[in-house]
């Protein structure tokens, strides 16, 4: 390996230091042969090589004198970070268009359905009832299970449009107005769920 010559001649302990830091940061690990002449400035630059573990032999030459450093050791590259892991896709909301699980037993059906919702990871967006599904504001089971989905901070929604076709702008049947039904949850804009279920983006029970 090729031995770099650096000569502190005629320059401050400031200078010398530094030129010795940016020799050591460019050419790190290879052998040095230091050449000066003033002795404080040699007791700075081997106390400077001391420190970043460097050997260094003197060799007095008449009135100069000079630092053979050894080699010193590469340091590594510090191996590439890895990237961070994905962010978890988000949860699409839940959409239900009917009252039951069907065909078969309605009872059992609709029992099930209401047990599906309780397993909703609470990163979902939210809850909507649409269609057949607005039915399930006339049980007080269901509404309890909303309620529950709501307290978990999953919003439940309301299709207007599946509202009023069912009579319920009018307190007809659904609990609107005595605190059991409708009246608790949000309305929600018939487009809103529309537009994700022509693409796909939400999930239909």
């Amino acid at each position: 390996m090729d031995i770099l010559t650096l000569e502190l001649l005629d320059v401050t302990v400031f200078q010398a230091l530094l030129e010795l830091r940016s020799l050591l940061a460019e050419q790190p690990g290879v052998p040095l042969r230091i050449l000066g002449e003033d002795e404080m400035l040699r007791i700075n630059v081997a106390g400077f090589l001391e420190k970043q573990g460097r050997v260094a032999r003197l060799v007095q030459q008449g009135p100069q004198w000079e630092l053979l450093v050894a080699a010193g050791a590469v340091p590594s590259p510090l191996p590439a970070s890895a990237p961070p892991p994905p962010a978890p896709p988000a949860l699409p909301p839940v959409l239900l268009l009917r009252s039951a699980f069907a065909p078969g037993d309605r009872a059992l059906g609709r029992r099930l359905l209401l047990e599906t919702l309780s397993h909703l990871d609470s990163g979902t967006p939210w809850v909507g009832l649409a269609h057949q599904a607005v039915e399930l504001l006339e049980d007080p089971l269901a509404v309890a299970a909303f309620e529950t989905l709501q307290a978990r901070g999953i919003p439940v929604r309301v299709s207007a449009a599946s509202l009023a076709h069912a009579g319920a702008g009018a307190g007809a049947g659904t609990g609107i107005g005595d605190g059991t039904g409708a009246d608790r949850f949000e309305l929600m804009a018939d487009a809103v769920w529309q537009k994700l279920l022509a693409r796909g983006g939400v999930t239909v029970l």
